[in-house]
């Protein structure tokens, strides 16, 4: 009976092995969502001044900015690669779009990520019956009389992997 326990066991400790990664998985995809939703929000807000015909600069990086031309047309990736010029409006209304599909879109994992919690919770209490029950019942293995010569065999005799006992040690 111990070793269906042990198998159990560590049958068990895989499933939540296996469930803590994906949760790591998902939540590196929440953060990830997240780090778009704020490039898309700092999009949608520069849209929007340049609409209202506020001027300024676009940073292109290491320091360097480039003025904002006054031009009524911006470039936007449709999807794929695919490039298109459109309106400011236009882009302003796509990327609020995309923004609100990005939040959809974490808000699934959210509840992908509180159903994985929850399995990794039932998880845990099956471990800790199983763990009880093989404590239970190594005691009271330990309390029942050795079985005769007769029937004990080499294999009984013998140490199991690991430190585990045996009846006969």
């Amino acid at each position: 009976m111990l070793t269906v326990d042990s198998n159990e066991l560590n049958r068990t400790s895989r499933l939540l092995d296996i469930n803590r990664q994906r949760l790591e998985e998902i939540k590196s995809q929440i953060g990830r969502i997240e780090n778009l939703q704020l490039e898309h929000d700092d999009t949608r807000t520069a849209l929007n001044s340049i609409s209202k015909g506020q001027t300024g600069h676009i940073p292109l990086g290491a320091g360097v900015m480039v003025k904002i031309p006054e031009s009524n047309t911006v470039i936007i990736d449709f999807g794929s690669g695919i490039f298109g010029e459109v309106s400011i409006d236009v882009a302003e209304s796509m990327v609020s779009d995309r923004l609100t599909d990005l939040g959809e879109l974490k808000n699934q994992f959210q509840k992908d990520s509180d159903t994985v919690n929850n399995r990794i919770s039932s998880i845990l209490q099956d471990i800790e019956k199983i763990s009880s029950r093989q404590v239970e019942e190594g005691h009271t293995l330990q309390e029942t009389p050795e079985p005769s010569s007769k029937t004990t065999s080499k294999t009984k005799r013998r140490r199991k992997r690991g430190s585990e006992l045996t009846l006969d040690d």
